[in-house]
């Protein structure tokens, strides 16, 4: 009996012993499953914190800044969730130069005084067609800000402060980079231009396999005492790679490096797309067509040629 009693005490011990490692070992599971959950929503950085064209941030209309190359703006702070800005970007070059000062039939034209229109924002508003801009989110979140006092919205960057962009597309806000706030250069427009840009490509599965090879062009630009500058163009398009080399004579070698080619309406629409951001532009740089065996470019030299197609070798 007392054999019994035992075996029975240590079968219960023993299911007890059980019971509490299958427990301890779902809430171990259970545990790890909220952590990836978790994790999961922190990678989930597609899935911005605020909806940034909620009407109750745009209280700041949008204005037009003082920069190299302007466009509409405007800025949201706020000491809980930090600090953003929306961007308007013109899809084409027509729509950027629109907003210049030094456009005579854009914006300012009809004003004498830039810096008395440049905040009408109900005015810039209505020019707004949403359909003729990229929409870009910066954004700095609170984290990231140290402000100088509790009675003002001055603030300091903290080490290390990153600024997220998201591009507005289908009605979705969505990350397309992150980038130190300290390294953002003051020309917005050209750097926001290469953030789209390589993100619209990164998405194309393009081939340029009808016009892989080694193409060049030179033409001459303008008189100098020495004689005529000119440039030759080197073009090696290979597996949907372009890069462009430049021959000068008494012309800077601008815009060298690597190109971003998609096929269009049966020729090639040729974009920068490497780092110098005055060469970034919202436009094709060079156009590159194929009749029977013959190449053609467009968008070479100066005045005279730029506009014309030239046959390249």
């Amino acid at each position: 009996m007392k054999n019994i009693l035992q075996q029975f005490l240590l079968l219960v011990i023993f299911s007890t012993f059980i019971y509490t490692g299958c427990k301890k070992d779902n809430k171990v599971k259970t545990s790890i499953k909220k952590e990836e959950n978790k994790n999961n929503e922190i990678k989930n950085v597609n899935d911005p914190v605020i909806e940034f064209l909620n009407k109750k941030y745009q209280d700041p209309k949008p204005i037009i800044q003082d920069a190299p190359n302007p466009f509409p703006t405007y800025t949201f702070s706020d000491k809980k969730l930090g600090s953003f800005s929306i961007d308007y970007i013109g899809k084409t070059s027509t729509v950027q130069y629109f907003w210049s000062v030094e456009n005579k039939n854009g914006y300012f034209s009809k004003y004498s005084n830039p810096e008395d229109v440049a905040y009408k924002s109900d005015d810039i508003k209505k020019l707004i067609n949403a359909n003729d801009y990229y929409i870009i989110a910066s954004y700095l979140p609170s984290k990231y800000i140290s402000y100088i006092d509790k009675e003002s919205d001055e603030f300091d960057l903290k080490p290390g402060a990153k600024t997220s962009f998201y591009l507005y597309e289908n009605a979705t806000w969505r990350l397309i980079n992150e980038t130190e706030t300290s390294k953002i250069p003051e020309d917005a427009l050209a750097f926001e231009v290469g953030l789209i840009q390589k993100d619209k490509f990164n998405s194309i599965n393009n081939s340029t396999e009808n016009y892989d090879g080694a193409h060049s062009v030179s033409v001459e630009t303008e008189a100098t005492t020495t004689g005529m500058a000119s440039i030759s163009y080197n073009f090696n398009i290979k597996k949907g790679s372009t890069n462009l080399s430049l021959t000068t004579y008494h012309e800077s070698n601008l815009c060298e490096g690597k190109y971003f080619a998609i096929e269009k309406n049966n020729m090639l629409e040729v974009y920068y797309a490497d780092d110098q951001l005055s060469c970034i532009s919202i436009d094709p740089k060079f156009h590159i067509k194929k009749e029977g065996k013959k190449f053609y470019i467009k968008g070479v030299g100066g005045e005279a040629t730029y506009n014309q197609w030239i046959i390249m070798k």
